[in-house]
Protein backbone atom coordinates (compact mmCIF):
# COMPACT_ATOMS: atom_id res chain seq x y z
CA UNK A 1 0.00 0.00 0.00
CA UNK A 2 1.34 3.44 -0.93
CA UNK A 3 1.65 5.63 2.17
CA UNK A 4 4.15 7.60 4.21
CA UNK A 5 4.65 6.78 7.89
CA UNK A 6 6.00 9.91 9.59
CA UNK A 7 7.67 10.14 13.01
CA UNK A 8 8.50 13.45 14.68
CA UNK A 9 11.84 13.55 16.49
CA UNK A 10 12.59 16.28 19.03
CA UNK A 11 16.09 17.46 19.91
CA UNK A 12 15.23 20.38 22.20
CA UNK A 13 17.17 18.74 25.04
CA UNK A 14 20.28 18.29 22.91
CA UNK A 15 20.57 20.65 19.92
CA UNK A 16 18.29 23.18 21.57
CA UNK A 17 20.00 23.00 24.94
CA UNK A 18 23.54 23.22 23.60
CA UNK A 19 22.72 26.49 21.83
CA UNK A 20 21.30 28.29 24.86
CA UNK A 21 23.32 31.03 26.60
CA UNK A 22 24.64 30.14 30.05
CA UNK A 23 21.93 32.16 31.79
CA UNK A 24 19.22 30.31 29.84
CA UNK A 25 20.37 26.74 30.33
CA UNK A 26 17.65 24.33 31.44
CA UNK A 27 18.13 24.00 35.22
CA UNK A 28 19.96 20.91 36.38
CA UNK A 29 17.61 18.03 37.02
CA UNK A 30 14.77 19.31 34.82
CA UNK A 31 15.32 17.28 31.65
CA UNK A 32 12.89 14.54 32.69
CA UNK A 33 10.12 17.09 33.33
CA UNK A 34 10.75 18.81 30.00
CA UNK A 35 10.88 15.47 28.19
CA UNK A 36 7.53 14.56 29.75
CA UNK A 37 5.96 17.72 28.31
CA UNK A 38 7.44 16.93 24.90
CA UNK A 39 6.25 13.31 25.04
CA UNK A 40 2.71 14.43 25.90
CA UNK A 41 2.78 16.60 22.75
CA UNK A 42 2.96 13.38 20.75
CA UNK A 43 6.65 13.25 19.84
CA UNK A 44 7.83 9.81 18.76
CA UNK A 45 11.54 10.22 19.49
CA UNK A 46 13.13 12.43 22.16
CA UNK A 47 16.85 13.09 21.89
CA UNK A 48 17.54 13.64 25.59
CA UNK A 49 21.12 14.86 25.31
CA UNK A 50 24.78 14.17 24.53
CA UNK A 51 25.74 11.75 27.32
CA UNK A 52 29.49 12.40 26.99
CA UNK A 53 28.87 16.01 28.01
CA UNK A 54 29.72 16.53 31.69
CA UNK A 55 26.61 15.87 33.76
CA UNK A 56 24.40 14.92 30.84
CA UNK A 57 24.58 11.14 31.20
CA UNK A 58 22.70 11.15 34.52
CA UNK A 59 19.95 13.38 33.13
CA UNK A 60 19.57 11.28 29.98
CA UNK A 61 19.39 8.17 32.15
CA UNK A 62 16.61 9.75 34.22
CA UNK A 63 14.66 10.61 31.05
CA UNK A 64 15.08 7.01 29.90
CA UNK A 65 13.83 5.58 33.18
CA UNK A 66 10.87 7.89 33.61
CA UNK A 67 9.65 9.18 30.24
CA UNK A 68 11.03 6.19 28.34
CA UNK A 69 8.89 3.82 30.41
CA UNK A 70 5.68 5.84 30.44
CA UNK A 71 2.74 5.66 28.03
CA UNK A 72 1.11 8.81 26.65
CA UNK A 73 -2.27 9.25 24.97
CA UNK A 74 -1.54 10.50 21.45
CA UNK A 75 -3.81 11.38 18.53
CA UNK A 76 -3.20 9.52 15.29
CA UNK A 77 -3.78 11.34 12.00
CA UNK A 78 -4.21 10.48 8.35
CA UNK A 79 -3.20 13.77 6.75
CA UNK A 80 -5.40 16.21 8.70
CA UNK A 81 -8.10 13.71 9.65
CA UNK A 82 -8.14 12.25 13.17
CA UNK A 83 -7.98 8.45 13.24
CA UNK A 84 -8.16 7.95 17.00
CA UNK A 85 -6.12 7.93 20.20
CA UNK A 86 -3.35 5.44 20.98
CA UNK A 87 -1.12 4.81 23.95
CA UNK A 88 2.51 5.35 22.95
CA UNK A 89 5.89 5.36 24.66
CA UNK A 90 8.55 7.55 23.05
CA UNK A 91 11.94 6.35 21.90
CA UNK A 92 14.71 7.95 23.96
CA UNK A 93 17.92 8.78 22.05
CA UNK A 94 21.39 9.82 23.08
CA UNK A 95 23.75 11.49 20.62
CA UNK A 96 27.36 10.35 20.32
CA UNK A 97 30.40 10.62 18.09
CA UNK A 98 31.76 7.52 16.38
CA UNK A 99 34.26 6.63 19.13
CA UNK A 100 33.60 3.43 21.05
CA UNK A 101 33.68 5.25 24.38
CA UNK A 102 31.05 7.76 23.22
CA UNK A 103 28.84 4.95 21.97
CA UNK A 104 29.22 2.95 25.19
CA UNK A 105 28.35 5.97 27.34
CA UNK A 106 25.31 6.75 25.18
CA UNK A 107 24.08 3.18 25.48
CA UNK A 108 24.50 3.20 29.26
CA UNK A 109 22.39 6.36 29.41
CA UNK A 110 19.49 5.22 27.21
CA UNK A 111 19.32 1.45 27.77
CA UNK A 112 16.70 1.69 30.55
CA UNK A 113 14.10 3.01 28.08
CA UNK A 114 11.66 0.56 26.52
CA UNK A 115 12.72 1.93 23.13
CA UNK A 116 16.35 3.11 23.44
CA UNK A 117 18.29 4.63 20.55
CA UNK A 118 21.95 5.35 19.93
CA UNK A 119 22.34 8.27 17.53
CA UNK A 120 25.86 8.40 16.14
CA UNK A 121 27.24 10.82 13.57
CA UNK A 122 30.30 11.70 11.52
CA UNK A 123 31.03 14.64 9.21
CA UNK A 124 31.11 13.73 5.51
CA UNK A 125 31.52 17.15 3.84
CA UNK A 126 35.14 17.47 2.63
CA UNK A 127 35.76 20.81 4.36
CA UNK A 128 34.30 19.44 7.58
CA UNK A 129 36.40 16.28 7.36
CA UNK A 130 39.60 18.25 6.73
CA UNK A 131 38.96 20.51 9.72
CA UNK A 132 37.67 17.92 12.17
CA UNK A 133 39.72 14.87 11.20
CA UNK A 134 43.08 16.20 10.00
CA UNK A 135 45.24 13.47 8.54
CA UNK A 136 42.33 11.12 7.89
CA UNK A 137 41.30 10.22 4.36
CA UNK A 138 37.63 10.19 3.27
CA UNK A 139 37.90 6.38 3.17
CA UNK A 140 38.97 6.33 6.82
CA UNK A 141 36.09 8.59 7.80
CA UNK A 142 33.75 6.29 5.89
CA UNK A 143 35.02 3.37 7.98
CA UNK A 144 34.53 5.39 11.17
CA UNK A 145 30.84 5.64 10.38
CA UNK A 146 30.52 2.00 9.40
CA UNK A 147 32.35 0.76 12.51
CA UNK A 148 30.29 3.00 14.79
CA UNK A 149 27.03 1.50 13.56
CA UNK A 150 28.51 -1.99 13.84
CA UNK A 151 29.55 -1.39 17.46
CA UNK A 152 26.25 0.21 18.42
CA UNK A 153 24.29 -2.72 17.02
CA UNK A 154 26.53 -5.17 18.91
CA UNK A 155 25.41 -3.59 22.20
CA UNK A 156 21.77 -4.21 21.31
CA UNK A 157 22.02 -7.87 20.42
CA UNK A 158 19.40 -8.85 23.01
CA UNK A 159 17.23 -5.73 22.64
CA UNK A 160 15.04 -6.01 19.52
CA UNK A 161 13.25 -2.72 20.34
CA UNK A 162 16.52 -0.76 20.41
CA UNK A 163 17.53 1.23 17.33
CA UNK A 164 20.55 2.96 15.80
CA UNK A 165 20.36 6.24 13.95
CA UNK A 166 23.28 7.27 11.75
CA UNK A 167 23.79 10.87 10.65
CA UNK A 168 26.14 12.19 8.01
CA UNK A 169 26.81 15.66 9.36
CA UNK A 170 26.65 18.29 6.58
CA UNK A 171 25.12 15.71 4.24
CA UNK A 172 23.57 18.43 2.08
CA UNK A 173 27.03 19.71 1.08
CA UNK A 174 28.69 16.29 0.75
CA UNK A 175 29.79 14.88 -2.63
CA UNK A 176 26.88 12.59 -3.43
CA UNK A 177 28.68 9.50 -4.65
CA UNK A 178 30.68 9.47 -1.44
CA UNK A 179 27.55 10.11 0.65
CA UNK A 180 25.73 7.25 -1.05
CA UNK A 181 28.56 4.88 -0.13
CA UNK A 182 28.57 6.02 3.50
CA UNK A 183 24.79 5.66 3.72
CA UNK A 184 24.78 2.16 2.24
CA UNK A 185 27.55 1.00 4.58
CA UNK A 186 25.54 2.21 7.57
CA UNK A 187 22.43 0.41 6.31
CA UNK A 188 24.43 -2.77 5.66
CA UNK A 189 25.64 -2.71 9.28
CA UNK A 190 22.09 -2.46 10.58
CA UNK A 191 21.29 1.26 10.95
CA UNK A 192 17.56 1.68 11.50
CA UNK A 193 17.46 5.40 10.67
CA UNK A 194 19.55 7.35 8.16
CA UNK A 195 19.67 11.10 8.77
CA UNK A 196 20.90 13.58 6.14
CA UNK A 197 21.20 17.02 7.79
CA UNK A 198 21.40 20.43 6.18
CA UNK A 199 23.75 21.25 9.06
CA UNK A 200 24.62 24.81 8.09
CA UNK A 201 21.24 25.72 6.59
CA UNK A 202 22.52 26.31 3.06
CA UNK A 203 19.90 24.69 0.85
CA UNK A 204 16.43 25.56 -0.44
CA UNK A 205 13.29 23.37 -0.49
CA UNK A 206 13.44 22.74 -4.24
CA UNK A 207 17.02 21.48 -4.03
CA UNK A 208 16.25 19.48 -0.89
CA UNK A 209 13.26 17.75 -2.44
CA UNK A 210 15.41 16.42 -5.29
CA UNK A 211 18.15 15.49 -2.81
CA UNK A 212 15.73 13.59 -0.57
CA UNK A 213 14.35 11.73 -3.58
CA UNK A 214 17.83 10.41 -4.35
CA UNK A 215 18.55 9.54 -0.71
CA UNK A 216 15.24 7.69 -0.41
CA UNK A 217 16.10 5.64 -3.47
CA UNK A 218 19.56 4.73 -2.14
CA UNK A 219 18.21 3.70 1.25
CA UNK A 220 15.04 1.92 0.19
CA UNK A 221 16.92 -0.16 -2.38
CA UNK A 222 19.33 -1.23 0.37
CA UNK A 223 16.63 -1.89 3.00
CA UNK A 224 13.01 -0.72 2.61
CA UNK A 225 12.41 -0.87 6.37
CA UNK A 226 14.95 1.85 7.16
CA UNK A 227 13.65 5.32 8.08
CA UNK A 228 14.97 8.39 6.22
CA UNK A 229 15.33 11.46 8.42
CA UNK A 230 15.59 15.24 7.87
CA UNK A 231 17.47 17.60 10.20
CA UNK A 232 17.38 21.18 8.93
CA UNK A 233 18.75 24.44 10.29
CA UNK A 234 17.09 27.80 9.86
CA UNK A 235 19.96 30.09 8.86
CA UNK A 236 18.10 31.21 5.73
CA UNK A 237 14.64 30.67 7.24
CA UNK A 238 14.22 27.47 5.21
CA UNK A 239 14.14 24.83 7.97
CA UNK A 240 10.40 24.13 7.95
CA UNK A 241 10.12 24.21 4.15
CA UNK A 242 13.19 22.00 3.75
CA UNK A 243 11.74 19.54 6.26
CA UNK A 244 8.40 19.41 4.47
CA UNK A 245 10.35 18.69 1.28
CA UNK A 246 11.13 15.25 2.71
CA UNK A 247 7.41 14.60 3.19
CA UNK A 248 6.75 15.63 -0.40
CA UNK A 249 9.62 13.55 -1.82
CA UNK A 250 8.60 10.50 0.20
CA UNK A 251 4.96 10.77 -0.91
CA UNK A 252 5.96 10.92 -4.56
CA UNK A 253 8.34 7.97 -4.18
CA UNK A 254 5.68 5.92 -2.35
CA UNK A 255 3.20 6.60 -5.14
CA UNK A 256 5.60 5.62 -7.93
CA UNK A 257 6.94 2.52 -6.18
CA UNK A 258 3.55 1.53 -4.70
CA UNK A 259 5.11 0.82 -1.31
CA UNK A 260 5.15 2.45 2.14
CA UNK A 261 8.01 4.78 3.06
CA UNK A 262 9.16 5.52 6.62
CA UNK A 263 10.42 9.03 7.34
CA UNK A 264 11.36 11.16 10.33
CA UNK A 265 11.54 14.95 10.77
CA UNK A 266 13.86 16.32 13.44
CA UNK A 267 12.54 19.40 15.23
CA UNK A 268 12.75 21.45 18.42
CA UNK A 269 10.25 23.36 20.53
CA UNK A 270 9.81 26.78 18.87
CA UNK A 271 12.90 26.14 16.72
CA UNK A 272 15.55 26.28 19.48
CA UNK A 273 18.97 25.34 18.13
CA UNK A 274 22.33 26.43 16.84
CA UNK A 275 22.58 29.91 15.28
CA UNK A 276 19.12 30.67 13.83
CA UNK A 277 17.74 27.40 15.17
CA UNK A 278 16.26 24.14 13.93
CA UNK A 279 12.97 23.31 12.28
CA UNK A 280 10.20 24.44 14.64
CA UNK A 281 7.98 21.50 15.60
CA UNK A 282 4.82 23.64 15.55
CA UNK A 283 5.52 25.04 12.09
CA UNK A 284 6.30 21.55 10.80
CA UNK A 285 3.11 20.11 12.29
CA UNK A 286 1.02 22.99 10.91
CA UNK A 287 2.55 22.42 7.47
CA UNK A 288 1.56 18.76 7.55
CA UNK A 289 -1.99 19.60 8.60
CA UNK A 290 -2.22 22.28 5.90
CA UNK A 291 -0.49 20.66 2.93
CA UNK A 292 -0.60 16.87 3.32
CA UNK A 293 -3.95 16.71 1.52
CA UNK A 294 -2.20 17.99 -1.63
CA UNK A 295 0.21 15.01 -1.71
CA UNK A 296 -0.36 11.90 -3.85
CA UNK A 297 -0.49 9.43 -0.92
CA UNK A 298 -1.65 9.57 2.69
CA UNK A 299 0.63 10.66 5.53
CA UNK A 300 0.18 8.74 8.80
CA UNK A 301 1.53 10.46 11.91
CA UNK A 302 0.92 11.27 15.58
CA UNK A 303 0.59 14.63 17.34
CA UNK A 304 -1.51 16.38 20.00
CA UNK A 305 -2.07 19.86 18.50
CA UNK A 306 -4.22 21.09 21.38
CA UNK A 307 -1.16 20.97 23.66
CA UNK A 308 1.01 23.16 21.43
CA UNK A 309 0.65 26.55 23.13
CA UNK A 310 0.92 25.06 26.62
CA UNK A 311 4.00 23.01 25.70
CA UNK A 312 5.79 25.94 24.06
CA UNK A 313 5.24 28.17 27.07
CA UNK A 314 6.19 25.55 29.63
CA UNK A 315 9.35 24.37 27.89
CA UNK A 316 10.68 27.84 27.05
CA UNK A 317 9.87 29.11 30.54
CA UNK A 318 12.22 26.46 31.94
CA UNK A 319 15.00 28.33 30.14
CA UNK A 320 13.73 31.74 31.21
CA UNK A 321 12.57 32.53 27.69
CA UNK A 322 9.19 33.82 26.51
CA UNK A 323 7.49 32.55 23.40
CA UNK A 324 7.91 35.31 20.81
CA UNK A 325 4.62 37.09 20.26
CA UNK A 326 4.79 36.37 16.51
CA UNK A 327 6.06 32.79 16.75
CA UNK A 328 4.16 30.70 14.17
CA UNK A 329 1.18 28.82 15.62
CA UNK A 330 1.97 29.39 19.31
CA UNK A 331 2.72 33.13 19.48
CA UNK A 332 0.04 35.31 21.01
CA UNK A 333 -0.13 37.71 18.08
CA UNK A 334 -0.99 34.96 15.60
CA UNK A 335 -4.62 35.55 16.52
CA UNK A 336 -4.51 39.28 17.32
CA UNK A 337 -5.87 41.82 14.84
CA UNK A 338 -4.97 45.50 15.21
CA UNK A 339 -5.68 46.69 11.68
CA UNK A 340 -9.16 48.07 11.17
CA UNK A 341 -9.54 46.24 7.86
CA UNK A 342 -8.47 42.94 9.40
CA UNK A 343 -10.65 43.34 12.47
CA UNK A 344 -13.67 44.21 10.39
CA UNK A 345 -13.03 41.27 8.04
CA UNK A 346 -12.69 38.76 10.88
CA UNK A 347 -15.83 40.06 12.57
CA UNK A 348 -17.83 39.71 9.36
CA UNK A 349 -16.32 36.49 8.03
CA UNK A 350 -14.75 34.67 10.97
CA UNK A 351 -11.12 33.93 11.81
CA UNK A 352 -10.50 32.21 8.45
CA UNK A 353 -10.56 35.57 6.67
CA UNK A 354 -7.14 36.47 8.09
CA UNK A 355 -5.89 33.28 9.83
CA UNK A 356 -4.69 30.14 7.98
CA UNK A 357 -5.92 27.82 10.75
CA UNK A 358 -8.18 27.84 13.79
CA UNK A 359 -5.94 29.06 16.65
CA UNK A 360 -8.00 27.13 19.20
CA UNK A 361 -6.99 23.88 17.44
CA UNK A 362 -3.45 24.56 18.70
CA UNK A 363 -4.48 25.49 22.21
CA UNK A 364 -4.95 29.25 21.89
CA UNK A 365 -7.68 30.66 24.13
CA UNK A 366 -9.67 32.22 21.28
CA UNK A 367 -9.84 32.13 17.50
CA UNK A 368 -9.45 35.92 17.19
CA UNK A 369 -8.64 38.88 19.42
CA UNK A 370 -9.23 42.51 18.43
CA UNK A 371 -7.03 45.19 19.95
CA UNK A 372 -6.69 48.91 19.49
CA UNK A 373 -3.87 49.87 17.16
CA UNK A 374 -2.61 52.85 15.23
CA UNK A 375 -4.21 51.51 12.05
CA UNK A 376 -7.50 50.49 13.64
CA UNK A 377 -9.50 53.27 12.04
CA UNK A 378 -13.25 53.78 12.25
CA UNK A 379 -14.19 50.36 10.82
CA UNK A 380 -11.91 48.54 13.24
CA UNK A 381 -13.23 50.44 16.27
CA UNK A 382 -16.76 49.72 15.11
CA UNK A 383 -15.92 46.03 14.81
CA UNK A 384 -14.48 45.94 18.32
CA UNK A 385 -17.51 47.78 19.63
CA UNK A 386 -19.80 45.17 18.10
CA UNK A 387 -17.86 42.29 19.67
CA UNK A 388 -17.91 43.91 23.13
CA UNK A 389 -21.68 44.34 23.19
Amino acid sequence: MSEVNLTIFDTTLRDGAQSLPEQNQFPKGTKADIAGEIAALGIGVIEAGFPRTVGDADEVRMVSKLVGNNEYAISEWRNNHAVGKVGATPTIAGLCRTTRRDIDVAWEAVQDAIFPRIHTFVSTDREHMAAKFPGKTPEEVHLMGRDAVMHAKSLMIDRPQATVEFSAEAASTTEEKYLEGVMKSAVDEGADVINVPDTVGQRNPFWMRDFYSRVIDWVVRANPDVTISAHNHNDLAMATANSFSLVSAAAEYAKIQAKPINIQIETTISGLGERAGNADVFSVAASIFKFAEDLPVDIYWRFNPERSVKTANRVLSMAGIEVHRQAPVVGRDTLVHRSGIHSDGVIKGGHRIYTPHDPTFWGQGADAIHEEGRYQGKSGRAAIARTSQ
